[in-house]
């Protein structure tokens, strides 16, 4: 368990303002156990002794996690080959999905790294109808309605990864739109 990473991602979040103030989540899948945030964290500020852990069931074993907890486990639930989430409100990513404007994958990496983007409509946060929503999703990269966005991957790296891109793609899409 590489917690260690975990964090350093979650500091990496905050301090690119992918999440502001205690919005925002991460978790990542060992075997049976999740590691995730707790709930009203920033996670700018998140130690490794912080870290709440559940199992697949959702059974607390430590702390107070998310408020977005059901979400997580519907998506470990759903899809085996997934170990890692994140989970954030990021501006760009919001915006657009806030206007309901698709996003075009602009770039090469864009292409190989997101691939596809699957939009959810909105969801109160933390309903159940959320977490079904979206783990309802075959795309590793989607953007929620008024909401912000999830991605999923093998590891913390490679969530990480997407949504950086993925809010790159945002601006490109802003700043390609306001040169026409």
């Amino acid at each position: 368990m590489d917690l260690i990473n975990f964090i350093k991602i979650c500091h990496l979040l905050y301090d690119r303002k992918y999440v502001v103030g205690s919005g925002g989540n991460v978790s990542i899948r060992d075997g049976n156990h999740i590691y995730i945030t707790p709930t009203g964290s920033i996670l700018g500020f998140l130690n490794e002794e912080d870290v709440c852990i559940v199992d697949l069931n959702g059974n607390i074993i430590k702390g107070k996690p998310t408020s977005e907890l059901n979400m997580h486990l519907k998506i470990y639930q759903n899809k085996d080959c997934v170990n890692a989430i994140v989970h954030t409100h990021s501006m760009y990513c919001t915006a657009f999905s806030a206007l309901d404007k698709k996003l075009e994958l602009f770039t090469p990496e864009a292409e190989i790294v997101v691939k596809k983007i699957a939009y959810v409509d909105y969801s109160p946060c933390g309903s159940l109808e959320l977490a079904e929503n979206v783990s309802s999703c075959v795309e590793d990269s989607i953007i929620l309605k008024n909401h912000g966005i999830v991605t999923v991957g093998k590891d913390i790296t490679e969530a990480y990864v997407k949504t950086e891109v993925l809010e790159e793609i945002a601006q490109l899409n802003y700043i390609i739109n306001n040169l026409k």
